[in-house]
């Protein structure tokens, strides 16, 4: 069986004792889901980050900011996805190419961040404290693997 089912099954099952035991506590999803990411903190981060993304989104669209919360969601969602497509990349030159388009969706993310601090969104700059590492983060990672790319004559 399949390492990614066994870890969503295990949530799922903590999901239902959890209701059948009709307590108020919902099982916290593996924060990859996939144990093959456990170790990987950029990995992490971002995911962890698109959480915070998911949340700021959704208080923009109840102030009815419909613009600024799809666009904020959908550049800060795509820097972890974009991660973790990265670690299945075909050569490590493709590895850099996802790692830098994450790079620029940070860049944007951080655009719309400062927006929302600028209007006073509070929760803006605390995403914006998690951003600027992982930022940082990529910035090393595609400085490291570029370092490693074979000189072309």
């Amino acid at each position: 069986m399949d390492l990614r089912n066994t870890d969503i099954l295990a949530w799922q099952n903590a999901l239902v004792e959890n209701e059948t035991q009709a307590t108020t506590t919902v099982a916290e999803p593996p924060v990859s889901y996939n144990p093959r990411y456990k170790d990987n903190a950029i990995v992490k981060l971002t995911f962890e980050f698109a959480l915070s993304i998911w949340d700021l989104a959704e208080e923009l669209q109840e102030k009815r900011k419909y613009a600024v919360s799809n666009q904020l969601f959908r550049s800060g969602t795509a820097i972890g996805a974009l991660v973790r497509e990265a670690q299945n990349g075909e050569s490590l030159a493709d590895f850099i190419h996802k790692m830098k388009i994450a790079l620029k969706e940070g860049d944007e993310t951080e655009y719309w961040l400062l927006l929302c601090r600028a209007r006073e969104i509070n929760a803006a700059a605390d995403c914006l404290e998690k951003l600027l590492p992982i930022i940082r983060i990529l910035n090393r990672i595609i400085s490291t693997s570029n370092s490693k790319l074979p000189i072309r004559k």
